[in-house]
């Protein structure tokens, strides 16, 4: 019960009055949506990197990939 409570407490006293008062722990609609922005950026560039790398990583001369290597029986 005591363990509960102090939860409770503790997201009570956590929450700002004021929404439109910024602190260290809240953040704006604009400032979410700036991060959601930049995040997005982001992991289109970090996808494109990689389609990039995995296109430098096949030779094209028409051999033996590695997966038909690591599929192959000796």
């Amino acid at each position: 019960m005591a363990l509960t409570l102090s939860k409770l407490f503790m997201r009570t006293i956590s929450q700002n009055p004021n929404e439109n008062q910024t602190g260290i722990s809240l953040w704006t609609l604009e400032d979410i949506e700036k991060a959601q922005a930049k995040q997005k950026e982001q992991a289109l560039l970090m996808e494109q990197q990689q389609q990039g790398d995995d296109i430098d990583d096949e030779y094209g001369d028409g051999g033996i990939d590695d997966d038909m290597l690591v599929d192959l029986d000796m």
